[in-house]
């Protein structure tokens, strides 16, 4: 439901430093205009977050991800890993372009928080 979502979001921005504050922003390149892609850490690069989010209300859209977490901090320089803070799910990607997929029926959006691996 829309208030689990709510909730959920709330207490995931109360837990992650980097969604807190206005600076640290950085929108990344994605190879489909419907999915929306940025990225928020702290000043020093660390605790960053990485939230993906499907535009299109209606249709399952998919798209490669520019995202690459070593120039935010040199801890996260090689394989790093992304879990979905609502989802519990986790993934073992690499620098530079990954993929995703989000169906609005099921869950618009991704809210990583980014780890080394």
């Amino acid at each position: 439901s829309l208030r689990r979502l709510i909730t959920d979001l709330n207490s995931i921005r109360r837990e992650q430093p980097a969604l807190q504050r206005f600076r640290g922003l950085r929108f990344h390149e994605t190879s489909n205009d419907r999915i929306l892609c940025y990225s928020k850490s702290l000043d020093d690069g660390s605790r960053p977050v990485l939230c993906v989010v499907n535009l299109d209300p209606v249709w399952r859209q998919s798209a490669l991800l520019d995202f690459s977490p070593g120039q935010l901090s040199p801890q996260l320089a090689g394989p790093y890993q992304v879990e979905d803070l609502l989802t519990g799910r986790s993934y073992r990607w690499e620098q530079g372009f990954n993929y995703v997929e989000l169906d609005p029926r099921q869950l618009p959006a991704h809210i990583f928080a980014v780890t080394a691996a």
